[in-house]
């Protein structure tokens, strides 16, 4: 059986869930615990199968991102040996020109 990834969370990452949870909470906390638990689920599958999303071409540099699709959001992550690191947490609907990955 392969190893699970060790997950960490870029400040970036952390803050795009933070604060979409807190916006849904407003509204309506039943869709911002959804909201929160599939991000988690999607995590834990990317933990047991970091290959399993797609190189994120539209981000440079080419080949050193992957992404995960999860409802409204795109998930960018990093894979660093053992570790997966989760970048954003980004809004899919939002103008990919503001975009902005770091670690």
């Amino acid at each position: 059986m392969a190893r699970k990834q060790i997950v960490r969370w870029a400040p970036l990452a952390a803050a795009d869930l933070e604060q979409t949870h807190a916006y849904l909470h407003e509204r309506n906390p039943a869709a911002a615990q959804r909201f929160a638990q599939r991000i988690i689920e999607a995590v834990e599958r990317l933990r047991a199968h970091p290959e399993m999303g797609p190189i994120a071409t539209d981000l440079l540099p080419k080949n050193r991102y992957r992404h995960w699709i999860c409802g409204h959001h795109r998930i960018i992550y990093r894979v660093e040996g053992l570790i997966l690191w989760i970048l954003r947490v980004w809004d899919a609907r939002q103008s990919p020109r503001r975009l902005r990955v770091e670690r």
